[in-house]
């Protein structure tokens, strides 16, 4: 039996949404994207609002390779290369 793994768009889409119920993000960047054994490992950057000045952030995510469950967010950290 295969199991489905879900592919680069699939993760994309994820991390959105998890990014905007998160921080009300709507826009970001992904900047670094790597499939290892269960998970994907992802860096994202996008802007924060805070009142009218909007800051650049970062954060790193893992997502699992099946469900899309986002299995570690760390905000201001990036994966290495």
């Amino acid at each position: 039996m295969r199991v489905r793994k879900l592919n680069f768009e699939e993760i994309k889409k994820r991390v959105g949404e998890h990014l905007k119920n998160v921080f009300g993000v709507e826009e970001f960047k992904i900047t670094f994207a790597k499939q290892e054994e269960e998970v994907w490992r992802v860096n994202v950057e996008f802007k924060e609002r805070d009142g009218a000045i909007e800051m650049p952030s970062t954060a790193q995510l893992s997502v699992d390779i099946r469900t899309g469950e986002i299995k570690e967010l760390r905000k201001g950290y990036s994966w290495g290369f």
